[in-house]
């Protein structure tokens, strides 16, 4: 996970990280035992000083917030560290292991995953996410809502029972809201695909005067663009989401299909040379995480060989009488 909106991660200043461990150690000065009238004026002369200051020092508010939304193992495991954090007179070293804990994507409450990255997250609630590569989303948990906001890219949930707390995911113009167990969201210049593995989600979009409206159960799946829901279909969820397991699935699917399926998870994309090629149909389980062991695979059902190029894999086809 990345604390930014972007798939680029960005090396703070040497300002930024002076501040960051400025701010570290006045979160523990300021949460020790014995605070002298002294090192507060001193503290609030420090805030008032500079807004990196008062933008570092409530992050790490943020941050020591969100521990009391903690599965209870997990947040004993917090109070260590909180306990640690006071005495530690190295708090800088406290709060880098604190932060860690939680995941960086606390610290704006986003995640960002760059190409070919793929992420088995926990959330603060106990829930599961699973996130695709080039995915952009934004987390906000409060007391009386649990909202994933995705602008970008694919995400697979596995929602945690909390009745007082709704989940949410907005995705394509439209609100999809658990009512289930596990479902899938598809998003992509400015429209979602929904697919529910287990249990029952609602889909709302709002712009459509009364709201268009669909509810899908398990093995069910529709699109919504910010208008309207298409109608349901039924959907074979194993291999919709297999990509969780770092596989995907194909059956009888266009090569090009294949292709651009596969270049959503690789870090080295794959281009297709010839038009020719783009239909033959091809059917099995492609592995993700040995980007060369696909390219064997489909070699081996397919009249085609992978040359390697700047940046790149580029598809060829095998001339006839030739291996």
């Amino acid at each position: 996970m990345q604390p930014a909106s972007s798939s680029t991660p960005v090396r703070p200043s040497p300002a930024d990280e002076r501040a960051q461990e400025e701010a570290a150690l006045w979160f523990a000065r300021m949460r020790g035992e014995r605070v002298t009238e002294l090192q507060r004026a001193h503290f609030a002369a420090w805030l008032a000083a500079d807004e990196i200051h008062r933008r570092e020092y409530e992050i790490l508010e943020r941050i020591w917030d969100q521990s009391r939304q903690l599965a209870p193992t997990a947040k004993a495991k917090a109070d260590s560290s909180r306990r640690h954090l006071l005495r530690n007179t190295g708090g800088v070293i406290g709060v880098v292991l604190l932060c860690a804990w939680f995941g960086l994507a606390w610290f704006d409450g986003r995640i960002a995953t760059d190409p070919g990255e793929r992420q088995h997250i926990r959330l603060a609630d106990g829930s599961e996410l699973d996130v695709a590569p080039r995915t952009r989303l934004r987390i906000k948990f409060d007391a009386s809502q649990r909202r994933l906001e995705l602008d970008e890219g694919r995400i697979v949930v596995e929602v945690a029972a909390d009745p007082q707390r709704p989940f949410e995911v907005i995705a394509g113009g439209g609100i999809v809201r658990d009512i289930g167990t596990r479902f899938e969201v598809d998003a992509h210049e400015g429209s979602a695909r929904v697919t529910v593995a287990e249990g029952i989600v609602e889909i709302v979009v709002p712009a459509n005067g009364e709201g268009a409206f669909r509810r899908l159960k398990a093995g069910e799946t529709a699109d919504l663009d910010g208008k309207a829901v298409s109608p349901i279909q039924a959907v074979d969820t194993a291999a919709s989401l297999a990509w969780t397991k770092g596989q995907l699935v194909f059956d009888s699917a266009p090569l090009a299909e294949v292709i651009s399926a596969l270049n959503r998870y690789r870090k080295t994309p794959i281009d297709l040379d010839a038009p020719t090629l783009a239909s033959i149909r091809i059917s099995g389980v492609f592995l993700l995480d040995d980007e060369a062991s696909a390219l064997r695979a489909l070699e081996q059902v397919a009249p085609i060989r992978f040359l390697p190029a700047t940046g790149r894999v580029v598809a060829r086809p095998i001339k006839s009488g030739r291996s």
